[in-house]
């Protein structure tokens, strides 16, 4: 009774060379690259909308009179760094880029943080 099913199957695997499991590794190297690459592309991109979009709202708050004089200086912050994160977009150079954009962050947080500490 032991015709049941997968019964001596277990040892039937495929053999692999050592140059095939080499080129399946890089393959997979070469794909988490990618991955990793393009993951990182997405998430820079979204923060220097985010910025940009901060940048927006500030502009349209003053063109609607809503800044006062003692908040004005946190609008333009704002402006700043949306202007910053606009700058990513332009810069080749992977270090000088990621500087630009954290520049970006910081001066759109503080122009936020600003903002609503003087509303």
């Amino acid at each position: 009774m032991s015709g049941g099913r997968g019964s001596g199957s277990r040892n039937k695997r495929r053999r692999v060379s050592d140059e095939e499991r080499a080129a399946a590794a890089q393959d997979y190297r070469e794909s988490v690259g990618r991955l990793q690459h393009t993951a990182y592309r997405n998430l820079r991109q979204t923060i220097a909308y985010a910025t940009i979009f901060v940048a927006v709202v500030a502009t349209w708050m003053l063109f609607i009179d809503q800044a006062t004089p003692t908040s004005i200086s946190w609008y333009a912050v704002s402006i700043l760094g949306g202007t910053f994160g606009l700058a990513t977009y332009f810069i080749r150079e992977p270090r000088p880029r990621v500087y630009v954009l954290a520049a970006a962050v910081v001066l759109a947080m503080v122009g936020v943080t600003g903002m609503f500490l003087t509303a």
